[in-house]
């Protein structure tokens, strides 16, 4: 077995493959038939049988006979110029050229020989031609005019001698073969030459491509940062603005239900709550944006959640708007969540008809996709990755957008409308809730065309597991229990908070227990364990205990006691969304004087049927002596 080269000179490998490496072919063009025999004597004698006599001498007189040292020429021969190039033509066809053509000057009635080389190296410019003729047809001069200086020429005087027209034979030849040679090394490294700068070009563009992938990858940690350090800001905030909403709406609500209010102040009062109430569902929204206030995604039919959402689209839109859809049909159910489904359908939707403020068409059509591997997801998307997907696509026809405009339509706070028409919040929160339901959203716009915005979401399959959200059994239409007078223990670190919470129990013939923090909350249980009936206790509390460790002290002493967690942040921000249920050990932030009194009601009438809080503290901050936890 021959040993693998594993570098091969392209330019070697192809002289060693070349065929006609050794060519020894003439062409003998002359108008006598005699000078055709005598070229024949001298270029390829073993035809006139001198081979023979050679052997016949060799058996006579017993001695070896040398032969000579000259290449077997094959000869072809021609009477006129055009006889001349029908050869050449045919030997190029065939693949054999002819390496050397021997043409006589005057070759009446036809062409010429000059003439006869101006056709012939027409043919095959690397033809060498020697010149033969007796006369003074030509002056040296005239022939450079007609045939110009070539390295490729010589001229052979008649009558020739034998000797020389050998030496000129094996000359030119041979000068034929290293040009070839020549020219295919020239070929070889020439494509070596290709291959190598082939190479360099793939590896630029690969790298070039690592360098932008990492760029972009840079550039979305970045947002990713942005958006958490929003996030940590927004919530705070709701958690602040909540308290302030808790103790406005309490303070509402009891004065309209007291109903002595002078006439027309109570519909006031009635408007201002209601005002309150769209500043809570206003901070839920704040909640959503930052990814801190999703519901669990579960299988939905994509179609059946787009037709819900048509009707607000169509009043959205405007009639000067078309509004189209397209379902694939048999579509499968994909995970998302209906309600950031439909805010990511009605944002796109508004970002589609401002883009066309005269009228256009908006469709809204769904497909089906397979990434199979991790390289197909990144060549789509860099939030990519591989599975099966269904697609969403809003298509607008309106002005479309400039490369460097969408570089930033996700950024949050950016903007291309007019001061007080957009917060440029809109995108930034369709890219969270497409992130949030294990998706992602890509666009694609062309100036004075139109844009298009892709939603993909996973598939869901059957295997897939659902998370227990936050149970929605809350019934806050009334007091709807017979609740006699108990002792509660109040905890929150807002004072107005605490005071409207204190009013309204207290109303109600409750004794009540406030405490600011963990700390005083547990020396009013270690003062009061047996006659508290009811806590009702905010989760984050300042200092180093939160609500749930005093929730888990509290329950080491009385595992059966009530205990209500209220929050103005959202449960995902705790990590108990499946433990808390709402209106039944969980009231939200902010909630009015029905909404407290329904869940004490049910609190202390049916009491918590499993401990609400996970087997392991979330926090260790909280520590109390065992002296201090023991009755």
């Amino acid at each position: 077995m021959n040993p693998h080269r594993p570098n091969v000179d392209p330019a070697a490998d192809l002289v060693s493959q070349d065929p006609l490496h050794v060519n020894h072919r003439i062409l003998i063009v002359d108008d006598n038939t005699t000078i055709h025999e005598d070229f024949r004597k001298i270029l390829s004698p073993t035809d006139f049988g001198e081979g023979d006599l050679n052997m016949i001498e060799s058996a006579v007189f017993g001695d070896a006979q040398t032969s000579r040292s000259m290449p077997e020429f094959e000869l072809a021969f021609a009477a006129q110029g055009d006889g001349a190039v029908k050869l050449v033509e045919m030997g190029l066809q065939q693949a054999r050229p002819f390496a050397l053509a021997l043409v006589d000057v005057r070759m009446p009635p036809g062409m010429d020989g000059i003439a006869t080389i101006k056709n012939l190296w027409r043919l095959q410019p690397d033809l060498q031609v020697a010149i033969c003729t007796a006369y003074a047809d030509y002056s040296w001069d005239d022939i450079v005019d007609h045939l110009g200086i070539s390295h490729r020429l010589v001229i052979l005087k008649k009558p020739f001698d034998p000797i020389e027209v050998i030496q000129i034979a094996n000359a030119l030849t041979s000068k034929w073969g290293f040009e070839r040679e020549s020219a295919l090394r020239q070929l070889g490294l020439q494509t070596k030459l290709w291959d190598n700068t082939k190479r360099m070009e793939d590896t630029y563009a690969r790298l070039r491509q690592e360098h932008d992938d990492r760029m972009r990858l840079e550039e979305d940690i970045r947002k990713m940062q942005k958006m958490d350090a929003l996030g940590g800001l927004a919530a705070g905030i709701a958690h602040d603005f909540n308290n302030v909403l808790t103790v406005i709406q309490g303070h509402l609500s009891m004065n309209l239900m007291s109903g002595d209010q002078p006439p027309g102040i109570s519909e006031s009062m009635g408007e201002v709550l209601l005002a309150a109430r769209r500043a809570a569902d206003l901070t839920k929204q704040l909640l959503n944006f930052t990814s801190r206030d999703y519901k669990t995604p579960r299988p939905v039919s994509l179609a059946r959640e787009i037709e819900a959402e048509v009707d607000l689209l169509k009043r959205t839109l405007g009639s000067h708007v078309i509004l189209e859809t397209d379902f694939l049909a048999d579509l499968p159910e994909v995970m998302a969540d209906p309600g950031s489904l439909g805010q990511v359908v009605v944002n796109l939707a508004v970002n589609a008809r401002d883009a066309m403020p005269k009228g256009g068409t908006l469709r809204i059509s769904t497909r089906q996709t397979h990434l199979a591997t991790a390289e197909d997801a990144r060549a789509l998307h860099v939030d990519a990755h591989p599975g099966h997907f269904a697609v969403l696509t809003v298509s607008d026809s309106g002005s479309g957008m400039p490369a460097e405009i969408v570089k930033q339509i996700f950024d949050p706070f950016f903007t291309t409308k007019e001061p007080g028409k957009g917060t440029g919040m809109g995108l930034a929160m369709v890219r969270g809730l497409a992130r949030h339901m294990g998706g992602w959203v890509s666009v694609s716009s062309v100036v004075g065309v139109g844009t298009d915005f892709d939603l993909y979401l996973p598939i869901a399959s059957p295997e897939t597991e659902i998370a227990t959200p936050i149970s929605g059994n809350q019934d806050f239409d009334g007091l709807l229990h017979d609740v006699s007078p108990c002792n509660l223990l109040i905890v929150d670190d807002d004072s107005s908070v605490r005071h409207v919470m204190n009013y309204v129990l207290e109303n109600q013939g409750h004794t009540v227990y406030s405490a600011k923090d963990a700390h005083e909350a547990w020396q009013l249980w270690r003062a009061h364990r047996h006659s508290i009936n009811l806590v009702i206790t905010d989760i984050n509390l300042p200092g180093d205990a939160s609500g749930f460790d005093l929730g888990r002290a509290i329950l080491g002493d009385d595992a059966t006691l009530p205990i209500i967690f209220t929050s103005g942040y959202c449960p995902d921000i705790l990590g108990q969304t499946t433990s808390l249920q709402l209106g039944i050990n969980y009231l939200p932030k902010p909630f009015d004087v029905l909404d407290l009194l329904n869940a004490v009601g049910q609190a202390l009438t049916k009491g918590i049927t499993r401990n609400p809080l996970p087997p392991r503290p979330i926090t260790s901050r909280f520590s109390l002596p065992p002296s201090e936890m023991s009755h």
